[in-house]
């Protein structure tokens, strides 16, 4: 019986057309663990999975890895669901608020608020779900929590946007990952079955679509699969700029 390759990848709505193609192609080849971006980080980087998909601020961290495949989770613009908010404008805050779930997330807050918006806050880290409500906190979200949060704030800023503005590229949060001494026929198997997820985008907004939540829109503009050149060239550039915030927070 051949041993199933362990896969460590979130669970949240962007990435269910790659959980949807694991678990309907090859998936006989894969054994599927989900959890938070920076738990899948941690699971890679122990040894725990032989794949990973990882958001890309943890690549900083990370000594031997290769990225295997031409998808990720990305965006060119608008990304809905990686977000700052706040209940005044983000240079009048006390202070900024990261969601710890996702390292990417929490870097490229600092990045973008500090070089492009030049907005200098004292930070700190939470987890969400623990957060009371206080209207001179700017807050980091991510993920499927942003839908429903998304109202209860009057500014929003959208670090998709904030990206594309600075740099004019697109962004790649997450990336697909393997040690270096995986066998090609894995990877191969791995891609064909985030092609077939990705493929039928249709049937995940179907399924996952409700009366108070119409995911096309989101799907078909805000979330994008393909890792193009554009979005390898805004990685280097995104861990070009991490490692600047890694040494200054270090030095702090």
């Amino acid at each position: 019986m051949a041993i199933k390759s362990k896969i460590a990848m979130v669970s949240y709505l962007n990435s269910k057309p790659f959980e949807f193609g694991l678990r309907n192609i090859n998936q006989n080849d894969f054994e599927i663990i989900t959890a938070t971006p920076a738990k899948c980080a941690s699971l890679f980087t122990d040894g725990s999975v032989d794949i990973a998909l990882i958001p890309v601020g943890a690549l900083t961290d990370l000594k031997s890895y290769e990225i295997i495949s031409d998808y990720c989770i990305g965006c060119d613009g608008e990304v809905r669901t990686v977000c700052i908010f706040s209940n005044v404008e983000l240079s009048k805050c006390k202070k900024l608020l990261l969601d710890d779930h996702s390292r990417t997330s929490f870097l490229l807050s600092q990045i973008l608020v500090t070089q492009y918006l030049g907005v200098h806050l004292p930070v700190t880290s939470l987890s969400i779900e623990n957060y009371k409500h206080n209207d001179q906190d700017a807050v980091l979200m991510i993920g499927d929590k942003v839908f429903e949060y998304e109202n209860n704030f009057k500014y929003k800023y959208d670090l998709g946007v904030l990206w594309k503005e600075w740099t004019g590229l697109p962004f790649a949060f997450a990336v697909w990952i393997a040690k270096p001494e995986i066998n090609p026929s894995v990877i191969a198997n791995l891609n064909s079955a985030l092609k077939y997820g990705v493929d039928n985008l249709d049937k995940i907004i179907e399924k996952e679509s409700s009366e108070s939540l119409d995911l096309y829109y989101y799907f078909k503009n805000n979330i994008q699969y393909q890792l193009d050149e554009p979005k390898k060239t805004a990685l280097n550039i995104f861990l070009e700029k991490s490692a600047i915030v890694i040494k200054t927070n270090s030095l702090a």
